[in-house]
């Protein structure tokens, strides 16, 4: 078991994201990039504890936050060039953690046994990506992004207090809209969702729907529509276990893209990113305007995700929940998660037998 450290809800026998080895082995979100502007960061993930920082010609490394010789924390030593300078005694480490420099023997080269950690670190989106172990699928690839038509706001980067499984329910449930969203696009009066199209991939699904919704005055000015009802269409792309592309076009050409992630800090805490990217101007919306409704939207969601419980019936034997047919698409997202927990994890270790 991998649990995060902290109290256990009574009743809870589920599974959560840290049960599993597995998820080490997924890009998530660290830091926002101009964060190292400011010098080493510390920073924590699936009980690692790490480093960041970026010499002085752009290289960007995650390394243990331990020295090797008396275990000081790297985050708070100093960049020297090249290298990241130990706050204890100067030792020296360079981006893949081998130590380069110790400053009292000048004369000696470090033996290879200096060393520590270093793990996958990647920039994209504005972002510091990091993964513990091997990554199992890159960082997603968001052609917009790319795109001179479009342009990214950064909205969020915030710690929000639910499980990561509990997000990627919600990230496909069009079920919830008319009543957590009745205050800016939920119509409570049509209970019903539309159907969707939902096809799998690899490591994700991809869900199409077409959203009848409410378009009140904060809509509006978030849209440029001026009727109080229009459509999304919508489609939604997931990549397990913690990213999502919600590509939504209205019917006056706006496209409203909103790439969220999240990264677990703990059972039930999470790190929530999102941007998105438009093919508008600052001059047809304002990307305060474009922040300000998605706020609004996310908030609707984070009251009632942090009330949920962290654990979730993904593996055999855990009890199901209740369910309902417009649950299907979050099902089979449970249903990925399974098969990557039982195709990934490694076989448990059979001890030898105790010899006399």
């Amino acid at each position: 078991m991998l649990h995060f450290p902290g109290p256990e809800q009574a009743g809870e026998t589920s599974m959560k994201i840290g049960d599993a080895a597995v998820f080490r082995r997924f890009w998530y979100v660290a830091m926002p990039m101009a964060r190292l502007a400011e010098g080493p960061q510390p920073f924590s993930l699936f009980g690692e504890e790490m480093v960041l920082w970026q010499a002085a010609d752009g290289t960007v490394s995650a390394l243990e936050d331990s020295c090797c010789h008396r275990s000081a924390r790297l985050s708070l030593g100093e960049l020297r060039g090249a290298a990241l300078a130990c706050p204890y005694h100067g030792w020296e480490f360079n981006a893949a953690g081998q130590c380069t420099l110790i400053p009292q023997r000048p004369e000696v080269a470090p033996p290879a046994s200096a060393r520590v950690k270093a793990y996958h670190v990647a920039l994209r989106y504005g972002f510091v990506w990091v993964a513990v172990e091997d990554p199992l699928i890159p960082i997603p690839a968001l052609p917009e992004a790319e795109d001179a038509g479009y342009r990214i706001i950064q909205e969020f980067h915030e710690p929000w207090d639910m499980s990561l499984f509990r997000l990627v329910d919600n990230w496909f449930d069009l079920a919830h809209v008319a009543f957590v969203h009745r205050g800016t696009q939920g119509d409570i009066s049509q209970p019903v969702p539309p159907p969707e199209e939902i096809e799998e991939f690899d490591f994700g699904l991809v869900s199409r729907a077409v959203v009848p919704i409410a378009n009140r005055s904060e809509g509006k000015s978030y849209t440029g529509i001026d009727s109080d009802t229009t459509v999304r269409r919508r489609t939604a792309t997931w990549w397990a276990p913690n990213c999502r592309k919600l590509h939504i076009t209205y019917p006056n050409g706006l496209q409203h893209i909103i790439f969220t992630t999240a990264t677990p800090l703990g059972d039930k805490r999470i790190l929530f990113t999102q941007f998105c990217i438009r093919n508008d101007s600052e001059a047809d919306i304002p990307a305060a305007a474009a922040i300000a409704f998605d706020r609004r939207v996310t908030t609707e969601d984070k009251i009632i995700l942090e009330a949920t419980r962290a654990d979730v019936p993904i593996m055999p034997g855990e009890k199901p929940e209740q369910g309902m047919p417009q649950d299907r698409a979050g099902n089979l997202a449970r249903r990925k998660l399974r098969a990557i927990v039982e195709t990934h994890s490694a076989p448990a270790s059979v001890p030898e037998p105790a010899t006399a």
